[in-house]
């Protein structure tokens, strides 16, 4: 699948854009998949965040169980950044994810997707945006 990488910081802060920016422009089958929250395998870094969310979201990777994309939306509204973190949406519990967004140690954030529609809307919506090498 292709991948994307985010370098856009947030406008109000001098911190780069991660998923919790990115979760609301993939539209209304993000909110209806199962999401699985887990740390960034390839770089062998456990889920890290913060705010008040980020403990529940800790709990959730340790878990393993996934939760509704309307769960995962209310939990990122508490949490202030998340600076290590995989987030794979699923239409159902089988096979592979349609979607993984991906923060990189608060240097970017990677959208991962076959879904032209989402790949268009990221180039619309930030500036910075960069091939996976």
């Amino acid at each position: 699948m292709p991948t994307l990488q985010i370098h856009d910081l947030e406008p109000q802060h001098a911190a780069v854009v991660d998923p919790r920016l990115v979760l609301p422009i993939l539209g209304q089958r993000a909110i209806r998949a199962s999401w699985q929250v887990a740390g960034v395998a390839r770089f062998k870094e456990p889920l890290f965040a913060t705010g008040e969310g980020a403990t529940h979201l800790e709990a959730l990777c340790q878990s393993l169980k996934p939760v509704s994309g309307v769960l995962l939306s209310q939990i990122f509204g508490q949490v202030e950044q998340v600076i290590w973190g995989e987030f794979s949406a699923y239409d159902d519990r089988e096979g592979t994810p349609w979607v993984i967004l991906r923060a990189i140690d608060s240097s970017w954030c990677e959208v991962e997707t076959d879904d032209v529609g989402i790949l268009d809307r990221v180039h619309e919506t930030f500036a910075d945006i960069r091939m996976d090498p």
